[in-house]
């Protein structure tokens, strides 16, 4: 039944409401107060009943606003006539549409590529995005895009997502697989050189091994057996570490990045030339990596030289 608060009385004008007494007529639906009606005798409607229906005024009908979008609809729709969201049924509200962004369609319809494109290039879409983000550890979008480079879309949407329910883990397939390496490329120095380090004492049972079959003059005096059982135990420690890894990657990347942001803020409140730092000393390195990479074959290599006489136990090994 429709709500008659806020119409007005067909006798009288007056807006009715919630404490008077309203009769609607029988034959239209036209509202009254109880004594306006009792004065009238009839409804004043009564000559056109049989081919008029009484509708309240565009003023008085109730509005249901759009969850989504904010827009006004009638209080009976079951669509938003404006972003389309269906009411009451526990949807997902789709994305807000930026109104400029609407403007700049194409008159034909579809969607404009070719502007997307030149955003993208422009980066005009990732300064907008990173702006709508909110604060994360305390630094704004802006900065953290600035920093983090071509990726900061996905990495402010996972990071925001890490912030709001208070995670720590999210999958990240590079450092997963990449292990340190992922680290150095995104120059969070701290867990690069932490990995590495753990990564390197886990591989010491290994090359130690390689001393004793070698029968090299630096070879421990440990039993076979003993090195094998530390072999293995290293083995599944370096699994499990290059689950977590793989796990809280992110995680550290962006305590590592927030701190190194942080202290450029500190150091350089003017936005120019704050950004010309971040931009700087973030993004990625790939001078790190091949760095890094180049390190561990020259150690390796510097390794093969400490091998005892009997090379042809350790080939047969490896192989």
């Amino acid at each position: 039944m429709y709500q008659f608060t806020g119409c007005p009385c067909s006798v009288c004008g007056k807006p009715l409401t919630d404490t008077d007494d309203i009769v609607v007529c029988p034959d239209c639906g036209a509202p009254y107060h109880r004594v306006c009606y009792e004065n009238q005798g009839a409804c004043v409607y009564a000559d056109k009943h049989g081919s008029f229906e009484w509708t309240p005024p565009a003023s008085a009908r109730p509005e249901h606003k759009c969850p989504n979008c904010g827009a006004p609809n009638p209080e009976s729709a079951t669509r938003c006539s404006h972003c389309g969201y269906l009411f009451d049924n526990g949807q997902t509200p789709p994305p807000r549409v930026d109104a400029s962004r609407q403007a700049q369609q194409p008159a034909g319809g579809g969607f404009n590529y070719a502007r997307l494109y030149q955003e993208a290039q422009g980066g005009t879409w990732q300064s907008s995005a990173a702006s709508a983000v909110e604060p994360i550890d305390g630094i704004s979008g802006d900065d953290w895009a600035t920093y983090i480079g071509p990726a900061s879309p996905a990495y402010l949407r996972e990071f925001a997502r890490m912030q709001r329910y208070g995670r720590k883990s999210s999958v990240c397939f590079s450092a997963l697989l990449f292990g340190p390496l992922y680290f150095f490329y995104r120059k969070a120095w701290k867990p690069a050189f932490a990995f590495l380090a753990v990564d390197l004492l886990l591989n010491l049972p290994a090359l130690l091994e390689l001393l004793v079959l070698s029968e090299s003059s630096l070879a421990p005096a440990i039993s076979s057996s003993t090195l094998i059982l530390l072999a293995q135990i290293a083995s599944i420690l370096s699994f499990v570490v290059m689950v977590l890894s793989g796990m809280f990657a992110k995680y550290l990347y962006r305590r590592s990045a927030a701190e190194r942001i942080r202290r450029i803020e500190a150091e350089f409140p003017e936005k120019a030339q704050r950004e010309a730092v971040l931009r700087a000393q973030g993004g990625v390195s790939w001078a790190a990596v091949v760095g890094v990479f180049t390190a561990m074959v020259v150690a390796g290599a510097l390794f093969s030289l400490l091998l005892g006489p009997n090379v042809e136990a350790v080939t047969s090994l490896l192989l």
